[in-house]
């Protein structure tokens, strides 16, 4: 019986990617100003929901996150 190892590898090849590019994210995320945050996470918003109704995200996450990036400063 022959296993197959390449799997294995190119999950961990993966998540150790993933990880990498979610730190840079939020290290470039310090630098950016609120307007720049908001404008992202609509983007990110109407990426996920396609062809659907995204206000519902923008209302419920977008909103939420400038809201308390504004009253930071």
């Amino acid at each position: 019986m022959t296993r197959s190892y390449w799997k294995p590898i190119l999950l961990i090849a993966a998540l150790a990617a993933g990880s990498s590019l979610t730190f840079a994210e939020t290290a470039s995320a310090a630098k950016m100003s609120c307007i720049q945050k908001y404008r992202l996470c609509n983007q990110r918003c109407a990426g996920r929901s396609g062809q659907g109704d995204w206000t519902a995200c923008i209302n419920r996450t977008c909103n939420r996150q400038y809201d308390n990036c504004a009253s930071s400063y």
